[in-house]
């Protein structure tokens, strides 16, 4: 009896278990057949069947064709998840449809290779003046826990220099090494592993580190600089700090320390105010955890004086309050300015421009005589120095005969000359619009102040009051800017 009962139990098995002629077999969809490279938790994917109640797909998933001893999943979806396969792996998988009344056919079988080994894309093989906190990418898979990255000095990864890091994986595909001697040869590869299997190394790839730092400025050799150097370079990612020797000892034997933070920004620093015709010697250094970078040794001199410009030595004509103007210079707080009568600057008259910026200075009216030669010289004064005088300049200025049309070098003409109680002025402008005329005599009272209306540049009939008989300057001031000429007076 209870041997018929197991044959009754097995041949309802069989019926329950038999192909359903009402459920088709599944279409396989993704990966395709015989793909190669897929990540090790591909999804497995393929169309919808139609059933009975309580239908679900069983899927196979097996290293050989016979589905000798295969993984089974079941869902009642139209894919499946995987999740750590085995690297570079050969599957072959295969899906049927089961419900209450029976089971599809098996759908037809497909295969697939898992990737084996990560492709690394940066840095390029054999790359040279690599930044000391290289960038490594890789292409990006899926179903990774780590990428691990190994560098050593040697091909063979079997130095006492070697160190593997590892990167968690997600979806991973770039890190940073750091600190990475300067000048050295490195090879590189990487490996993928999850908790279940670990990829082989991908072909491993070199590249070498920078070994050199690019200065920019002050260019070697450099003459004539202004006190406040500023130091610039090529910035080397991947330092904590720069530091700058500077020496006025070739040998460096002495020297002064400027040290900066290393930021993505910054390749340049600004020394302290220096002293005025003194060659500096300097020295970069480019600091990181592990190894410093040293530059060559350079060499710059800062100005000795200033460099006059205008008046031009020797220059004659020139107005009784012409602009004294030099080459710019920075770092400096005040530009002395000494005028006087002769060469040797006895009892000159000393001017101090306190704009450290500047590079002019417009003589007060009413302290130079026409048909004097004046000498004036400028020397710079920084925070810790002064520099040389200036070479000495003379100049000349206008002498101005009785039948002579006022015609001085700023442009400006004033006629008559002499003229009575009226003058016609003509200013080397277009300018239309108000201006202000200022009289002064030449114990610097002011006898007048009017407004006259400019045409191109021009105003005729201009009253000029009952001046008595005299010489007098005139200030015309107009569209900002302020000009001035002798006017001379008889009736």
């Amino acid at each position: 009896m209870k041997k018929i009962y197991l044959t009754l139990l097995v041949v309802l098995a069989f019926i329950t278990l038999k192909a359903s002629p009402d459920i088709y077999k599944p279409e396989l969809v993704s990966p395709a057949n015989n793909a190669t490279g897929i990540a090790v938790n591909t999804l497995l994917d393929w169309n919808a069947v139609t059933g009975e109640l309580g239908l679900y797909y069983e899927i196979n998933l097996s290293k050989d064709a016979d589905f000798t001893n295969p993984a089974v999943f079941t869902t009642d979806l139209t894919s499946y998840q995987t999740s750590e396969l085995l690297f570079g792996q050969h599957y072959f998988w295969r899906v049927r449809g089961i419900d209450n009344s029976g089971m599809s056919d098996w759908s037809e079988v497909r295969d697939f290779t898992t990737f084996s080994t990560v492709t690394v894309r940066r840095p390029n093989d054999e790359a040279n003046n690599v930044m000391p906190n290289v960038t490594i990418q890789w292409q990006e898979v899926k179903g990774v826990a780590f990428f691990d990255y190994q560098l050593d000095t040697t091909a063979n990864f079997n130095s006492t220099m070697m160190s593997i890091h590892s990167v968690a994986g997600n979806s991973a595909s770039e890190t940073k090494a750091s600190s990475l001697l300067f000048g050295q040869k490195y090879y590189l590869r990487m490996r993928a592993r999850h908790a279940v299997d670990t990829s082989d190394w991908s072909p491993s790839r070199s590249f070498t580190v920078t070994n050199e730092i690019k200065l920019s400025s002050p260019a070697n050799g450099s003459t004539g600089l202004s006190p406040d150097v500023t130091f610039a370079w090529t910035k080397i990612d991947g330092l904590l700090k720069y530091v700058i020797y500077l020496s006025t000892d070739p040998a460096m034997s002495e020297y002064e320390v400027y040290s900066v933070v290393a930021t993505d920004k910054v390749n340049s620093i600004k020394s302290d105010t220096l002293m005025f015709g003194t060659t500096y010697y300097w020295q970069l250094y480019a600091i990181h955890a592990a190894d410093t970078l040293i530059s060559e040794i350079r060499n710059f001199t800062t100005i000795d004086k200033v460099t006059l410009l205008n008046p031009a030595n020797n220059a004659t004509n020139v107005e009784l309050q012409p602009v004294l103007k030099w080459t710019t210079m920075t770092g400096i707080i005040t530009f002395q300015v000494e005028l006087a009568s002769n060469a040797n600057f006895t009892k000159s008259k000393i001017y101090n421009v306190d704009d450290g910026g500047a590079n002019e200075f417009e003589i007060p009216i009413h302290v130079l005589d026409s048909a004097t030669v004046y000498y004036w010289r400028v020397r710079a004064i920084s925070s810790c120095d002064t520099s040389s005088f200036s070479d000495t300049f003379s100049f000349r200025c206008a002498a101005l005969g009785m039948n002579d049309a006022t015609q001085l070098s700023n442009g400006i003409k004033v006629y008559p000359s002499p003229a009575s109680n009226k003058i016609s002025i003509q200013i080397k402008n277009t300018y239309i619009g108000k201006g202000t005329i200022e009289i002064y005599d030449l114990l610097g009272n002011k006898r007048m102040v009017s407004t006259a209306t400019f045409n191109n540049g021009f105003v005729k009939d201009f009253y000029v009051g009952n001046l008595s008989n005299g010489i007098y300057m005139m200030s015309v001031i107009f569209d900002g800017k302020k000009t001035a000429a002798k006017l001379i007076i008889q009736h």
